[in-house]
């Protein structure tokens, strides 16, 4: 149980993993009497601080988690800097919030080489991609050997998983 006798600390050590658009804040526990800490976590963008005076968002899917990540992917949805920060609860005992050290943008992301398989299907091609973000663009350009002059550049645009495409 928790004891008024000691303030819950922060958490410590956060930090933002962003790659190919999936966000994931995270953070460590401190060391405390407390056997059932449990996280919430909380984002500014320029909307909040600007239009909404100030005003902090819960991440809906992190308030009151024993976890110590938080999939931030769906709610910072602009290419804008968002503060975002985590506070520890036991009980009644509410530490201070910690916040990320800078405000972070989903620009920032690390974009990996997705996977891509091409299948010839009689005088069509089959693109598959592995690993790509949930949205995403993608340019498929398409040449014959040595004709480089009559190349075909195709523009696709996704927000959903892309499973493949086709094109003739």
């Amino acid at each position: 149980s928790c004891s008024d006798a000691w303030l819950l600390p922060s958490p410590w050590g956060i930090s933002m993993e962003s790659v190919n658009m999936r966000h994931l804040l995270k953070w460590r526990r401190q060391q405390s009497p407390c056997s059932s800490v449990i996280y919430s976590v909380q984002f500014q963008g320029e909307f909040e601080l600007r239009i909404l005076n100030g005003s902090w968002e819960d991440v809906v899917g992190c308030q009151r988690v024993t976890r110590t990540e938080c999939d931030l992917t769906f709610d910072l949805g602009s290419d804008s800097d968002y503060n975002i920060r985590v506070r520890a609860e036991c009980g009644r005992r509410v530490s201070p919030w910690a916040e990320l050290g800078r405000p972070f943008n989903r620009r920032e992301t690390i974009l990996t080489v997705p996977a891509i398989t091409v299948t010839t299907m009689g005088d069509a091609l089959q693109v598959t991609f592995k690993g790509l973000p949930l949205t995403v663009g993608v340019t498929v350009t398409i040449w014959k050997r040595g004709e480089f002059v009559r190349v075909r550049i195709l523009h696709v645009q996704y927000i959903i998983v892309l499973q493949g495409f086709f094109c003739h």
